[in-house]
């Protein structure tokens, strides 16, 4: 467990389900906008808007890269993982049965550190999508897991279905029925989100759960195969004016001790400076970010962690690394002299 996550889940419910609203269900009325009695024929400034037309639709065999959640083997944390998944009309549906433990995928996930988010003979009955609300309906195996894991199970749930943009905020339903109580103590009747707080690390000097900031990090994972994979941890500190700022702190001052995360940001690196102009940021790190270790996969890494910490603040696309005001070509030669976005892929088997 991260530390001070030993507390209530009752007020990691606050945290997740911040922000909600009531949820009405929508009848036909506003489908269609009433005409405008000043718009008749010949007023003046009026085009017709034609809708654009349907998209075609996948081909025979297409995929999509969806985003899955799955915890790790010890089941401490959530991993975002990519994967290909078959295009099908019901595509949240087929996305959420890739958290379905069976022997096949319980298998593939083994040799990379991960175990299946939801029990086994799961099935999802279906799914209701409304103003941002997705009611899912999940057969009675879904809640055979042990109430330990409930904080992985429901986050997984939700921050899968929160890739698609027409769902916020996450209702879940057993055999068609709420439940008032998941095992683990959750209330049942509450809708999850909107926010996904992934991963929550819960700093010493919060005292008022009422008034903070979280800021997202981005630590490493060492899979048994040797791969690394990239994982957000969402710190909880004391209110700040710049949550900016306080991103690229709390990403040097490493991930919480004892969950099997790693940081290869050299221990001691300061920030110099940190600027944004437009979509690009601008870090400056003191010279003992050089002192790295692992070679290229070093160096790969706390690059990496910068760009998915830093890209992952509301409007940044790209971030400039600079050592000491210098923009610089790592000794293994990787670039750092003009700004860099985000790996596209990550996280991907």
């Amino acid at each position: 467990m991260f530390k001070r996550i030993s507390w209530s889940w009752h007020i990691v419910c606050l945290f997740i389900t911040a922000g909600l609203s009531v949820f009405y269900l929508a009848g036909c009325s506003g489908l269609f906008s009433e005409p405008d009695p000043g718009a008749g024929e010949g007023s003046p400034g009026v085009e017709l808007q034609l809708p654009d037309p349907p998209p075609q639709p996948p081909g025979a065999g297409a995929v999509r890269r969806g985003l899955l959640y799955y915890p790790d083997e010890q089941y401490r944390f959530l991993i975002p993982v990519q994967r290909n998944i078959p295009f099908a009309e019901a595509i949240a549906k087929v996305t959420l049965e890739r958290l379905v433990a069976t022997p096949e995928l319980e298998s593939e996930l083994k040799a990379l550190g991960l175990a299946p988010a939801l029990p086994e003979q799961t099935t999802v009955r279906g799914i209701a999508i409304n103003q941002e609300l997705a009611r899912v309906d999940f057969s009675a195996s879904f809640i055979n897991y042990p109430p330990e894991r409930e904080r992985l199970v429901l986050g997984s749930v939700l921050c899968t279905l929160r890739q698609f943009p027409t769902i916020a905020r996450v209702e879940i339903m057993l055999e068609g029925a709420k439940l008032e109580q998941f095992p683990g103590g959750t209330p049942g009747r509450v809708a999850l989100g909107p926010q996904c707080w992934i991963n929550l690390d819960i700093d010493d000097a919060v005292e008022d759960y009422r008034n903070f900031s979280a800021v997202k990090l981005y630590y490493c994972y060492p899979a048994p195969n040797g791969w690394i994979f990239y994982v957000p941890v969402t710190r909880i500190v004391a209110p700040v004016e710049d949550e900016k700022l306080a991103a690229a702190e709390e990403l040097l001052k490493g991930p919480p001790k004892g969950i099997g995360l790693f940081s290869d940001i050299p221990r001691g690196t300061r920030l110099l400076g940190l600027n944004f102009n437009g979509a690009a940021a601008e870090i400056n790190l003191s010279r003992e970010v050089l002192d790295y270790r692992g070679g290229v996969t070093g160096a790969e890494n706390w690059v990496k962690q910068i760009l998915l910490t830093l890209t992952s603040l509301e409007g940044v696309e790209e971030v400039q690394i600079l050592v000491e005001g210098e923009k610089i070509t790592l000794k293994e030669g990787l670039d750092l002299t003009k700004p860099l976005q985000p790996p596209e892929i990550v996280n991907f088997f």
